[in-house]
């Protein structure tokens, strides 16, 4: 297991996926971009990924993508927001273990732009998140 990196411009959901959000930002300013923690990938190989279409429309909570590992277990990603997928991460499709390997900057997932109605409730911070991981150990 590896030690875990939790970065403070993120906001978590407890099925391990991840929100860049800045201090004082508004979730419906711009596109924001998602992916899944290191928790969730943690001493996986991953091999390839099903990401959501752009243009597509995701629901908080809903299964978004999946993450396939060298033994064909897929790690299905939850949309941390409702919104608008406006663009997907390219240099992950062309190299898939950027997700394990640097899950917060690199290998992030896809971006998407918050409705209108969206709200970060039910997002976890940095700190809630560390108890999250704590507890389920």
């Amino acid at each position: 297991m590896r030690s875990r990196k939790i970065p403070s411009d993120r906001r978590f959901t407890a099925t391990h996926s991840w929100l860049a959000l800045a201090p004082g930002q508004n979730l419906s300013d711009y596109p924001l971009r998602a992916g899944v923690t290191d928790a969730a990938v943690d001493e996986v190989d991953v091999v390839s990924l099903e990401l959501p279409a752009v243009r597509s429309t995701i629901e908080a909570g809903a299964p978004c993508a999946l993450v396939w590992s060298s033994n064909r277990t897929p790690i299905t990603v939850y949309a941390p927001i409702s919104g608008l997928v406006t663009l997907t991460n390219a240099d992950v499709l062309a190299n898939p273990a950027l997700v394990a390997d640097d899950p917060f900057h690199r290998g992030w997932l896809f971006a998407v732009l918050p409705l209108p109605t969206s709200s970060a409730y039910g997002l976890l911070t940095p700190a809630q998140y560390a108890g999250e991981l704590c507890e389920a150990m």
